[in-house]
């Protein structure tokens, strides 16, 4: 049974051709009972069982979105495909909670977990806590998001920059032309910040794309990125497009460019089952998939091969962007004329059907 333990209540439209296989799989109409068994992964690692059982702890960020809903869910199920077992979730409630985050993970040790997966509040500051889970003889796996420490044994993300470069290139293949607001995203979250660099530098590269930068800062709510947007539109009433990093502020984006009544497209990342219509309708130019669910079941796989004493030839060696082994998604653009056949199911939003157990 898994425990949450709530401290507050709270890439490129790129032709995949290192992972053919994966998305021809993942596109090919399996439905998500059947991805269950057939295709979970998309390819891109064929599954295992644990040699022997192991404990895992889950410390994620909030609960408030389908990509960290999705990342619990992949950990959860795999878990259950590979012979392990999730015994606590905890939520820090938002990014920032370091301190919350800190508590969490000490109550985990204290559980004798196995292994922790971290969507880490910070990119930053996180050493003392997980090199005192090392210490303790606890595996740690940072997922979703990057961290920056040398005390995690691998880490499966997407590239961030990727992510950003992606909607450049979106909006410049696009034929149309001019101004872009942008919303960077919260002040001290690291994926934002690579994803603004990503989209700012693949923007310089496309004559006629004029990127008005914006400001770190503010919530992931849609409220923020409505009102945001609204003020951005009465100073650049002349904008075709608007960025931002996460759909929350995606959707709010839209919602202001529609009280407007304005031609101004949006590009941002991470799906939600409120999102799709609006991308199938064209208020999006497009979405870069966040696969939360295959990054948490990915993270399970790895974890399986190294607590059974396997090798994991996918993870790449640490380099200046990880300071530990890693391994990233490729990314998946949807956009209008993919947005009904894309597997959501496999890639992102957990079934209906699925709970988190009740806070014990």
């Amino acid at each position: 049974m898994i425990r949450i333990n709530r401290i507050a209540s709270k890439s490129l439209r790129r032709t995949l051709t290192v992972c053919a296989l994966s998305i021809a799989a993942a596109f090919s109409g399996i439905s998500p009972a059947q991805a269950q068994t057939q295709d979970r992964l998309a390819g891109l690692v064929q599954p295992i069982k644990s040699d022997k059982p192991f404990k895992i702890g889950v410390a994620v960020v909030h609960l408030q979105d389908d990509f960290y809903k999705g990342i619990v869910y992949g950990i959860e199920d795999e878990a259950k495909q590979v012979g392990a077992e999730v015994v606590q979730v905890s939520v820090a409630g938002a990014y920032g909670n370091v301190r919350e985050q800190f508590a969490q993970l000490e109550a985990l040790k204290a559980l004798k977990v196995d292994v922790v997966a971290i969507a880490a509040a910070s990119f930053s500051g996180y050493d003392n806590a997980l090199k005192a889970l090392k210490d303790a003889g606890i595996k740690v796996m940072a997922v979703g998001i990057p961290v920056g420490s040398k005390h995690v044994d691998f880490g499966v993300a997407q590239d961030d920059q990727d992510i950003g470069r992606a909607l450049a290139k979106e909006i410049c293949g696009s034929g149309k032309l001019g101004k872009v607001l942008t919303i960077p995203g919260p002040a001290g979250a690291e994926w934002a910040r690579l994803r603004y660099v990503g989209f700012t530098e693949q923007a310089k590269k496309c004559p006629g794309l004029d990127v008005i930068p914006g400001a770190f800062g503010g919530s992931l709510t849609l409220q923020y990125g409505l009102s945001q947007t609204s003020d951005l539109l009465l100073r650049q009433p002349d904008a075709k497009y608007v960025y931002t990093p996460v759909i929350a502020l995606g959707m709010g984006a839209a919602q202001a460019i529609r009280q407007q009544r304005k031609d101004v497209k949006v590009v941002s990342s991470s799906m939600v089952k409120e999102s799709i219509p609006m991308v199938k309708d064209g208020r999006f130019l497009g979405v870069v998939s966040e696969p939360g669910i295959i990054m948490g079941r990915l993270a399970v796989q790895f974890a399986a091969r190294q607590i059974s004493g396997k090798p994991t030839p996918e993870l790449k060696a640490a380099d200046s962007n990880y300071p530990y082994a890693y391994f990233n998604v490729p990314p998946v653009l949807i956009t209008p004329a993919n947005a009904d056949k894309h597997p959501y199911g496999i890639y992102e939003i957990p079934p209906e059907n699925w709970k988190l157990p009740a806070v014990r």
